[in-house]
C-alpha cells in the first residue's frame, strides 16, 4: 500500500499552489480566513466559460474540506447565484452526484491509496473547480440570474 499524504500537508501544498497562482487560469482559490489553522474553509472563483450565458462572469464559491479530506470530497456551494443542474436553487450547494469528480472522489481516493500517486494529483480543490467549470460549459445555454446576484444566505457575507 502506498503512503498517504496527511491532510494538512496536502492542504498546505494546495494553499501554496493557489496563492502563487500556479494552477489553471480560469479558477482561483485560497483560504477564507488566513488564521484557519485547520484549513477547512476555502473560497474559490470560476471565470465563466466562453461562448454562452456564463461568459464574462465571475462566480464565487465556498468550499469546505472536512476532517476526512482528501479521502472524501470537499463540500462546495456557489455564493453567486447560478442556474445549473445539480446546484440547489435555495443555497447554492453543489450535489456531488452532478459533477463526475465529486461523485467518483472516494473511489479515486481508494485507488490512489493502493497505487503510487500520479505526477498530477487528480483530487484537489483546483481539480474540483475545473470540473465544475467544465460542467458549466456543458450547460452554457441555460438562462442565468442577474450578474452579481448571491444566494440569500450569503447576501451579508
Amino acid at each position: 500500500m502506498a503512503a498517504q499524504v496527511p491532510r494538512n500537508f496536502k492542504l498546505l501544498a494546495e494553499l501554496e499552489k493557489g496563492e502563487k497562482g500556479l494552477g489553471a487560469g480560469a479558477c482561483s482559490y485560497g483560504l477564507e480566513d488566513p488564521e484557519d489553522i485547520y484549513m477547512t474553509h476555502w473560497r474559490g472563483t470560476i471565470w465563466g466559460p466562453p461562448h454562452g450565458n456564463h461568459e464574462n462572469r465571475i462566480y464565487e464559491l465556498k468550499m469546505e474540506c472536512g476532517p476526512n479530506y482528501p479521502k472524501e470530497p470537499p463540500e462546495i456551494h456557489f455564493v453567486s447565484q447560478i442556474n445549473l443542474p445539480g446546484v440547489d436553487p435555495v443555497n447554492g450547494k453543489v450535489d456531488k452526484n452532478a459533477v463526475a469528480i465529486l461523485r467518483d472522489w472516494t473511489r479515486i481516493a481508494e485507488q490512489l491509496a493502493k497505487n503510487p500517486r500520479p505526477k498530477e494529483d487528480p483530487l484537489s480543490l483546483e481539480a474540483a473547480l475545473i470540473a465544475i467549470r467544465k460542467f458549466m460549459d456543458e450547460h452554457k445555454k441555460l438562462p442565468q440570474p442577474p450578474e452579481g446576484a448571491k444566494y440569500d444566505i450569503y447576501k451579508d457575507a
